[in-house]
């Protein structure tokens, strides 16, 4: 299992993540990042790779 954890130091709120997630594991809530859908995260690291800011860590649990 894996699970995306997001830096809030570093994150801009480009959400660009929310987009390139194949599984919707992300959504936007209260003008933030959220990981709404943990358990749908296949940790292929898309979000990784798109994030600009290197805010996004994909953990295997």
């Amino acid at each position: 299992m894996y699970f995306p954890n997001i830096d809030r130091a570093k994150c801009t709120k480009y959400f660009l993540c929310v987009n390139i997630c194949p599984k919707d594991v992300f959504e936007i809530q209260n003008d933030e990042v959220q990981v709404a859908n943990p358990a749908q995260c296949n940790g292929c690291e898309a979000c990784v790779a798109e994030c600009p800011d290197d805010a996004i860590v994909v953990c295997d649990t």
